[in-house]
C-alpha cells in the first residue's frame, strides 16, 4: 500500500510524523558529532544520541515502507522521546546532587524542549482523557527531578540557563497541554462542517421522495461517463404505465408510495455501480456500466417484472415501460438519451409493460 491509498487527512498525519522523525534522527545525529567533539564527553552523551538517532531513523524508514503502521510507529516514537528526555534528566540531576561542587546547569543537556515534540504528536492521535494522564506522567518522570534540583538550588534557578529550563519545562509545557481542549474544539468545529456539507450534498443529489440521485446528478454522471465512454455501456429509460390515472384515481399520496415502493423495489435489484436516477414525474434513468445485449435486456426484464409482481397499494397493479439505448461511437448525451427515449416510446406505443431495445421489441406483454 502506498500513500496514494489514504485519505487527504491521513496522508497528512503520516507526513507529519515522518517529518518529526527525520528531525529527531537528524538532531540526534547533530548531537552525536557535538559531544565527539568535546574533549572530555560524558558517556552517556557517547551513547544516548546516536542510539536516538539510529531509532528514529529506523522508524522513519519503517513507516515510510508501511504506512498502514502509523499508530505502532507513533507509540515506539513517544515512548523513545520520552524514556530519551527521562534518562538524562535523572541521571545528571543525581550525579549533581552526588558531586560536590557540580552544576547542573553546566552539564544539562538541552533536554527540556525535548519533552514537547512527543506531547504535540499524541494530541493528534490521543483522546484528552488519556492524553492528560499520559502528559502528566511524562513530565513529572522527565521534569520532577530537576525540578526539584532548582528548587534546592537558588543560585542555579535564578541563572539565565535556569530560568530557560524552568520557563520550558513549566508554562510551555503547560501552554502545550492546555492546547489539548482547543484542538479537540477546533477538529470537532472542522468534523461539523464537513458532515454538514457532505449532508447539502447529498441533500442537493437526491430526489427527495425517493431518496435516488435526482436530474442533475443523473445528468452529471451521465456527462462523467461520455468522458471515457466504452460500447459496453447501456442507458435504459422506464415509465410507469398509466401513472396519471393512479393519481386521479387514488389520489397524490397514492402515487407518491408507488413512485418510492418502485424506486425500493429497483435500487435492490441494481448493482451499486448503476446510476439509478429519478429523471421527472414518474420516469426513471439508469445508467448501467460495462454489460453485453443480453445482459441488460435480462436485467430490464427482471426489473419489468420485479415492479409488477406484487401489487402496491391502495393501487392493484403497476406496470412499468422500458427503453433500452447502447452508447455508439460519436453519442453526445442528447443523441443517446434521445435513442433509449424513442424505444420508451415505441413500447409505450406497442402496449406497454415491456422492454424495447432501438425499435426491436425484446419484452413480453403480460
Amino acid at each position: 500500500m502506498n500513500s496514494h491509498d489514504f485519505a487527504p487527512t491521513e496522508r497528512f498525519l503520516r507526513r507529519t510524523v515522518l517529518m518529526f522523525l527525520l528531525v529527531a534522527a537528524v538532531m540526534g545525529g547533530f548531537a552525536t558529532v557535538s559531544h565527539l567533539r568535546q574533549i572530555d564527553p560524558h558517556p552517556l552523551d557517547l551513547v544516548l544520541p546516536p542510539l536516538l538517532a539510529l531509532i528514529m531513523f529506523g522508524l522513519f524508514v519503517y513507516l515510510y515502507r508501511r504506512p498502514n503502521s502509523i499508530l505502532q510507529v507513533v507509540w515506539i516514537y513517544v515512548m523513545t522521546a520520552f524514556a530519551g528526555t527521562a534518562i538524562p534528566a535523572w541521571c545528571y540531576t543525581i550525579e549533581a546532587w552526588r558531586t560536590p561542587g557540580a552544576k547542573l546547569i553546566a552539564n544539562l543537556p538541552p533536554i527540556a524542549s525535548l519533552l514537547i515534540p512527543p506531547l504535540l504528536i499524541l494530541i493528534v492521535f490521543l483522546r484528552p482523557r488519556h492524553l492528560l494522564a499520559i502528559a502528566a506522567i511524562a513530565w513529572s518522570i522527565v521534569a520532577a527531578p530537576i525540578m526539584a534540583y532548582l528548587a534546592a538550588h537558588p543560585d542555579e534557578l535564578t541563572s539565565p540557563r535556569g530560568l530557560d529550563i524552568v520557563i520550558t519545562l513549566g508554562p510551555i509545557t503547560l501552554a502545550v497541554v492546555l492546547f489539548i481542549p482547543l484542538q479537540r474544539s477546533v477538529e470537532h468545529w472542522i468534523s461539523k462542517l464537513q458532515t454538514e456539507r457532505m449532508n447539502a450534498e447529498t441533500l442537493a443529489d437526491r430526489d427527495a421522495l425517493t431518496g435516488l440521485y435526482n436530474r442533475r446528478a443523473g445528468e452529471r454522471f451521465f456527462a462523467q461517463a461520455l468522458i471515457a465512454p466504452d460500447p459496453s455501456d447501456v442507458l435504459m429509460l422506464f415509465d410507469l404505465d398509466h401513472f396519471k390515472q393512479i393519481n386521479d384515481t387514488y389520489g397524490h399520496p397514492a402515487g407518491d408510495a408507488v413512485l418510492r415502493e418502485v424506486a425500493h423495489r429497483c435500487t435492490l435489484f441494481l448493482r451499486k455501480s448503476d446510476v439509478f436516477a429519478r429523471w421527472g414525474g414518474e420516469e426513471f434513468l439508469i445508467l448501467i456500466r460495462g454489460t453485453d445485449q443480453a445482459g441488460v435486456v435480462r436485467v430490464a426484464n427482471e426489473l419489468r417484472a420485479t415492479i409488477s409482481a406484487t401489487p402496491i397499494q391502495p393501487v392493484e397493479a403497476v406496470t412499468a415501460s422500458f427503453g433500452i439505448a447502447r452508447f455508439q461511437q460519436g453519442d453526445t448525451m442528447s443523441s443517446w438519451l434521445m435513442r433509449a427515449d424513442q424505444a420508451l416510446y415505441d413500447a409505450k406505443s406497442a402496449g406497454r409493460d415491456r422492454v424495447v431495445s432501438g425499435r426491436f421489441e425484446v419484452g413480453e406483454t403480460k
